[in-house]
């Protein structure tokens, strides 16, 4: 039984009797209705304080649009890179899947914890209200009018994640100058990046050394095993608990990074744990872009394993406190996580996300025809959703396979 998944759903059912009372006061964007929708509780709440911060530190607002156009442009070439190659790699060499739902339950990917309910509910509000005020923010400070702000909900099928939004005057904004409109939409994603910073800081700062001095650390556990890496191909299993390496004893991670850490493709490795012994070739490091333009790729070796320290006990009289920074540590580095990953993710050069309103802009601004810089925009639109469906892929089969898998089974 998934708790979470149970919490999302309950949650998603609460949502929609809420919205289904308030009806006369919400707005339903059809995506595909009735599959993908945006529902949208209209207010006006945060808008005096948008205002007030634009016209009280305009040239820290410049500051802010300038530095966010920059890393909007420069985020878009990333992530359209990233997601290219590893959908190829995925598609050809077998590779991982390089897209992931961020919903709670579900593990993104190996090797990262799964993500809580709470933990992901508190990101999401986070993520969308900071995203949603700096465009405000930034309308503001050139004079584009904010309708309204509000709440709203994302709905695939049911209304699932909560989101915020703001509502520029469409005309005012379209009639400010290119740059100024690149300056309000970059604006969210940049937020969310400088948000992750600071989450980052205060987990490796300050959530993660509390914990330490919480507990007693001795030991390795193996926390998990990429498929296809050496590791998981000598049969080495997640939770078993690492003795030594090379006949060397292992006490605690230090001592085993210090040893795996230096290690080259080709180099054999000889693990004993709490289950087994095992031998593992090193191989290359995997196929990715951070790898790709890394000058040391061929240098070191790769194992597939992902490690943890074992946590014999908590000091005395530490427990409670040792069990609350390690649900605080992990929500800082949820909230780091999904602000990263929403942030670039919104920076694709796709439709009618923040990044593709930004590459439309800027095919007007290179292309001179506006004809031909709309079918650009329009095939690199398309090029990105067919992307993105395609690294879905098999999280819609397991989605299928879960909701339709019992049913087809009793037909047949």
């Amino acid at each position: 039984m998934n708790l979470d998944l149970i919490l999302l759903v309950v949650f998603a059912l609460l949502l929609g009797l809420l919205m289904y009372i308030k009806r006369e006061k919400v707005a339903v964007e059809k995506i595909a209705f009735p599959f993908i929708y945006i529902v949208m509780y209209k207010t006006k709440i945060g808008i005096d304080l948008m205002d007030k911060i634009a016209k009280k530190f305009p040239k820290f607002t410049k500051i802010f649009g300038f530095l966010g156009v920059i890393f909007g442009f420069l985020t878009m070439t990333i992530i359209f890179v990233i997601l290219t190659i590893k959908v190829y790699g995925f598609l050809f060499n077998g590779e991982p899947t390089p897209i992931a739902p961020l919903l709670p339950g579900v593990q993104a990917a190996p090797g990262v914890p799964i993500l809580g309910f709470w933990h992901w509910i508190i990101s999401i509000f986070i993520l969308a209200t900071v995203h949603e005020f700096s465009h405000g923010w930034l309308a503001r400070l050139y004079d584009i009018k904010v309708k309204s702000s509000g709440f709203a909900v994302l709905g695939i099928l049911l209304p699932i994640v909560p989101a915020a939004f703001v509502e520029p005057d469409e005309e005012k904004l379209n009639k400010v100058s290119r740059w100024k409109q690149l300056e309000v939409l970059a604006a969210g994603s940049f937020s969310n990046y400088l948000t992750a910073l600071l989450f980052l800081i205060l987990f490796l700062f300050v959530a993660a050394p509390l914990f330490s001095s919480t507990i007693h650390s001795e030991g390795v556990i193996v926390r998990d095993v990429q498929e296809n890496y050496p590791a998981n191909l000598s049969g080495m299993k997640t939770g078993e608990e690492i003795l030594k390496v090379n006949n060397i004893d292992i006490n605690n991670l230090d001592k085993f990074y210090d040893l795996v850490s230096g290690i080259k493709p080709g180099d054999e490795i000889k693990v004993l744990t709490n289950v087994s012994s095992y031998t593992l070739i090193a191989v290359e490091q995997p196929e990715n872009f951070i790898n790709r333009i890394a000058f040391w790729k061929d240098e070191y070796g790769y194992i597939g394993l992902i490690t943890s320290p074992k946590i014999s006990d908590f000091e005395d009289g530490k427990e409670l406190l040792g069990k609350t920074l390690s649900w605080i540590g992990l929500l800082f580095y949820w909230l780091f996580t999904i602000n990263l990953a929403v942030g670039m993710f919104n920076m694709l050069p796709l439709g009618p996300i923040d990044g593709g309103k930004m590459f439309l802009i800027l095919s007007n601004v290179l292309i001179k025809n506006e004809k031909k810089a709309k079918k650009l925009w329009i095939f690199v639109s398309f090029f990105c959703l067919a992307l993105i469906l395609l690294g879905l892929m098999p999280f819609i089969f397991k989605l299928f396979n879960f909701i339709f898998g019992p049913v087809i089974g009793l037909i047949f």
